[in-house]
């Protein structure tokens, strides 16, 4: 399974769209074969979908994506996670040991209040 997280320094970007490097993970039974690193800052962003299914992605895992991304993503078969925020490492570490939810909510607290949990349809 290719999962796609983009990236921003060395936390999960907060939108797909406006990412410019994006992660690859190559995983199989639970385990990171191989992952690496690929500058999509070239990437028209309305077409950064049709990139994705190009290169086999199976799963994205992002801080958030337009509407119309989402819909893209769904139509290719490509699962999504997302909101989630965070340390890349932890969350490949928590993917991996099978703790995230196929549809998660990690949102920082903003201006005190707590982030409440919806699964996005």
């Amino acid at each position: 399974m290719k999962v796609a997280i983009p990236i921003f320094l060395n936390r999960v970007s907060p939108r797909l769209d406006c990412a410019r490097r994006l992660l690859i993970l190559d995983i199989e039974n639970d385990r990171l074969l191989e992952k690496h690193e690929i500058d999509i800052s070239h990437w028209p962003p309305d077409e950064k979908i049709i990139y994705l299914k190009r290169l086999g992605v199976d799963q994205v895992i992002c801080g958030g994506l337009r509407l119309k991304d989402r819909n893209g993503l769904h139509r290719f078969g490509i699962q999504v996670t997302s909101p989630l925020f965070g340390e890349v490492q932890t969350v490949i570490r928590e993917y991996l040991e099978g703790k995230l939810p196929q549809s998660c909510c990690r949102r920082p607290n903003r201006r005190g209040r707590k982030g409440k949990c919806t699964e996005w349809k």
